[in-house]
């Protein structure tokens, strides 16, 4: 089924970009971190966002470069194609579903004011005109309506198990991470259809060594899990020398204000 609807989809005659959805790019969306053997569905445009399938499995997955972080590469964020343009109908774009994973629900309403606040602006009346079409030709070629992602999304996020995602030997040498071993587990998909594959586990995480994703990573802990760059490096047992000076290298550095690497 999603399959399907996917094709006619992308049949559609409209503007996908309006809508955060690009089908151009087709054939070269991979990046180290997309699963081996996606399925392209669609990307926003910017910093490598890019939503994909994956063998027998119903679910739409968003792959989000930047996360930085193992486990959250590639989260699940809807249950069908179907479901997924239901949200989209709601949020009028899929770039909030990119992002629902750390988001509080008061951040995500600021996010949807913000967008709502957008159509006030004269210069951008082609691009939501486009945009309304999409929609409502979404809504005429397969008869949904919009449906609040926010509480589906995180509930599903929260139960899925990255362990079923097979990625590639570049995701390994890029992030740093041990490569799990063979002998694996079997696992189950939850989706429309059931399957059952086998699945291994990776290792606990080291601190990444490729300096553009260790900026992510570590802006990403200092965001959501260490109230400084102390706290941080005392959890993880890292070198805050080592640290500072790798993400020096590209330019950055420490503030305490914000707790966040930034550009000097």
């Amino acid at each position: 089924m999603t399959r399907d609807d996917l094709k006619r989809f992308r049949a559609l005659d409209i503007n996908f970009d309006s809508i955060g959805l690009l089908q151009a790019g087709a054939d070269d969306f991979a990046y180290f971190c997309t699963p081996v053997d996606a399925e392209f569905v669609g990307r926003i445009g910017c910093d490598g966002v890019h939503f994909i399938l994956l063998p027998g499995d119903e679910r739409v997955f968003c792959v989000d470069p930047s996360m930085g972080e193992r486990g959250t590469y590639v989260l699940p964020v809807a249950s069908d194609f179907r479901e997924f343009l239901s949200f989209i109908l709601c949020c009028q774009d899929a770039n909030p579903l990119s992002q629902i994973y750390w988001m509080t629900r008061q951040q995500y309403d600021e996010l949807a004011a913000e967008d709502a606040a957008a159509r006030e602006n004269e210069y951008q009346s082609k691009f939501f005109e486009e945009k309304d079409n999409a929609l409502s030709t979404i809504v005429k070629e397969f008869g949904l309506t919009s449906i609040d992602p926010f509480r589906k999304v995180k509930a599903m996020q929260a139960k899925f198990d990255p362990a079923v995602l097979n990625f590639s030997e570049e995701y390994y040498d890029a992030v740093g991470y041990v490569r799990p071993e063979e002998d694996g587990e079997i696992v189950q998909i939850q989706g429309t259809h059931t399957a059952m594959l086998t699945a291994t586990r990776e290792v606990d995480p080291m601190i990444p060594h490729d300096p553009n994703i260790l900026l992510s990573y570590v802006n990403t802990k200092l965001r959501d899990e260490y109230s400084s760059l102390d706290a941080l490096c005392d959890g993880l047992d890292a070198s805050q020398t080592e640290l500072v000076e790798k993400l020096a290298g590209l330019g950055y550095a420490y503030d305490e204000r914000t707790n966040q690497f930034k550009v000097v």
